[in-house]
């Protein structure tokens, strides 16, 4: 399994290994669709014994997976070459690989300010075989697509905001993220002999945090709908943001490693990260990290 890399492709390789485990079909393949929506190229394939659908170029409206990009909606076909309800462009690759029915789900991305968004990519599943599916294939097929359009659009968002970071100079940056970083540590201190004062402190951080976001944005800071982290979540990402240790972060905040891995954890599914760089990258773009 292979193709190019980006915020959309990314997510995307990753999830069609994942696509075919839950839907327990033959073969599983994902194509990334340009912002203009006219056409996909499949670029990640699991389970395939050839390679001729790899790279193959499909126009919006033809075949299945045309088909869903254009309508958004999951579109599948009992027997492939038979089906009267789709175009035939692609009949010799798709009998060349041994596959009969064929089922293809859009992976939506949310437009602007609750826009309808559009279709990021499509994702394929295919049995060597005549079949329905059945429903409950579908279901589990358009809620991996829905996941994967979550990551789409946090890995967009995190490529926006680092792009936008790029462009300050890099000390400053710096600066603002240690700075909030070694407040939120003070702040966690202070709460133990002075509540209030720790309060105080972390209403300063939250107000640092909202401003660099606000810088960043134009104008905003935190958005609604985001994940809501806890007070230690949030005290470990601050501190592996600006590149301590699990060590070192449980030593600031006074817990052991253990810990510190158990916040990151969690941290990381609210976020819906797979590692600790995603993680930060997404609490910044959400406006809870500066």
């Amino acid at each position: 399994m292979g193709g190019p890399a980006g915020s959309v492709e990314d997510p995307l390789a990753r999830a069609v290994e994942r696509f075919r485990a839950r839907t327990g079909v033959d073969v599983a393949f994902a194509g990334p669709c340009p912002s203009t929506a006219d056409r996909l190229v499949i670029s990640y394939l699991s389970g395939t014994s050839t390679r001729v659908l790899a790279g193959l170029t499909v126009v919006a409206g033809s075949g299945v997976g045309g088909k869903a990009m254009t309508t958004r909606r999951p579109v599948r076909v009992v027997d492939y070459v038979a089906a009267s309800a789709i175009s035939h462009e692609y009949d010799r690759a798709v009998t060349t690989e041994g596959v009969r029915a064929v089922f293809a789900v859009p992976v939506p991305v949310s437009g602007a300010a609750g826009g309808r968004g559009g279709v990021a990519a499509v994702l394929y599943g295919a049995l060597r075989r005549p079949s329905d599916f059945g429903d409950g294939i579908l279901t589990t097929a358009c809620d991996a697509a829905r996941e994967v359009g979550h990551e789409i659009a946090v890995a967009r968002e995190v490529e926006q905001r680092m792009a936008r970071a790029a462009e300050l100079p890099g000390w400053a940056a710096l600066e603002i993220r240690l700075a909030h970083a070694d407040l939120l540590a003070l702040a966690g201190a202070a709460a133990e002999d002075d509540p209030v004062l720790g309060e105080r402190l972390r209403a300063v951080c939250g107000r640092l945090a909202r401003t660099a976001a606000s810088v960043g944005e134009g104008g905003g800071g935190a958005r609604s709908g985001q994940p809501r982290l806890t007070v230690r979540e949030t005290d470990v990402l601050a501190l592996v943001g600006v590149g301590r240790t699990n060590a070192e972060v449980g030593q600031a905040l006074g817990v052991g490693a253990e810990t510190v891995k158990s916040y990151l954890r969690s941290a990381m599914r609210k976020l819906g990260a797979h590692n600790r760089v995603e993680a930060v990258g997404a609490a910044r773009a959400a406006g809870l990290l500066p």
